[in-house]
């Protein structure tokens, strides 16, 4: 068994999955490690390169074989079931690593640090074109070098790159039923890793993540997805853990439920904003700990009665 498993999926990245597999194969490391490749049926030339790959590093690349598309979270959960190292580091087809020696800092913290489940570093963000993008714009600057359960639940927004994660491998065997379905197999992830002890945040950038979003933005009824498939995953999360961290869950679903309620309202017209807003009320109701009466005024006013609003700010 190999001390570390490095995991990386790939999907039509053939400009790209050259640079990802060199970046892991040309680590300074003082023990084994191998490459499992999930590569999912790709329509373009990425699985003719990483059998390239293959063949040059038969001692270190375990390709899986791909006899049809799996699909993400399918092909996540297979790839991640073939990682058998004692630590299981992660890297999508699509991005790279930037330090020579990333595997050998990673597991040197976590053989000194039995309490930590995992360690992630910082990010240098590109787009397609190669451009350096300001990576606070994607992942947030923490001031801090621990981060626990309750830094990830009450976080809006990722606190962990991908392409920088490395976990001691202490995975559920199945993985449970709602995870083939979930929005986000990272956030679920990382909440497992979380449960198990804290999170080391290495001050240096270590990965590059590439950006493809092409400046496109999200519609109101695609924000309103998103936003409804998050709420329903913590609602799932919570019963996964049988409400070990229900405080912490209800927090950040109260907090979801007033976003749901003002801005979702604030989208809306006419009756169609009554009905919404009634519709979203015993939500946001059902996990308050305690009426704000003072609070719920003021959104009536914003979303009901704004121009009474400013004659009162004035």
């Amino acid at each position: 068994m190999k001390k570390v498993s490095v995991f990386l999926i790939t999907y039509n990245h053939e400009k790209y999955i050259g640079t990802a597999i060199e970046s892991i194969v040309s680590q300074n490391v003082n023990f084994d490690f191998e490459l499992v490749i999930g590569e999912d049926y790709s329509k373009d030339k990425t699985r003719a390169i990483c059998e390239q790959y293959a063949a040059k590093y038969p001692s270190i690349i375990n390709l899986l074989p791909s006899d049809k598309n799996y699909g993400p979270m399918g092909n996540t959960i297979r790839t991640l079931y073939a990682c058998t190292g004692t630590y299981i580091a992660l890297c999508e087809g699509d991005d790279y690593w930037t330090d020579n020696n990333k595997l050998q800092k990673q597991a040197d913290f976590l053989d000194a640090n039995p309490d930590y489940s995992m360690c992630f570093s910082e990010v240098q963000v590109i787009d397609e074109m190669g451009w350096q993008l300001p990576d606070e714009r994607y992942f947030p600057k923490i001031g801090k070098d621990t981060i626990t359960m309750e830094d990830i639940i009450l976080s809006d927004v990722s606190l962990i790159p991908t392409a920088t994660i490395f976990f001691r491998n202490l995975l559920p065997n199945p993985f449970p039923d709602f995870y083939y379905h979930t929005f986000s197999g990272d956030l679920f992830l990382h909440l497992l890793l979380a449960d198990k002890g804290k999170a080391k945040y290495m001050h240096e950038k270590l990965a590059v993540y590439r950006n493809h979003e092409g400046g496109l933005t999200k519609s109101p009824a695609q924000i309103e997805k998103t936003l409804n498939n998050i709420f329903q995953f913590y609602v799932t999360v919570n019963e996964y853990f049988n409400y070990k961290y229900d405080a912490l869950i209800r927090k950040r679903l109260f907090e979801m439920s007033k976003t749901r309620l003002i801005y979702g309202s604030r989208e809306k017209k006419g009756l169609e904003k009554i009905k919404y807003y009634f519709k979203e009320m015993p939500r946001y109701l059902k996990y308050s700990d305690k009426i704000n009466f003072k609070e719920l005024a003021y959104y009536n006013l914003i979303l009901f009665f704004p121009s009474l609003l400013k004659r009162l700010k004035k």
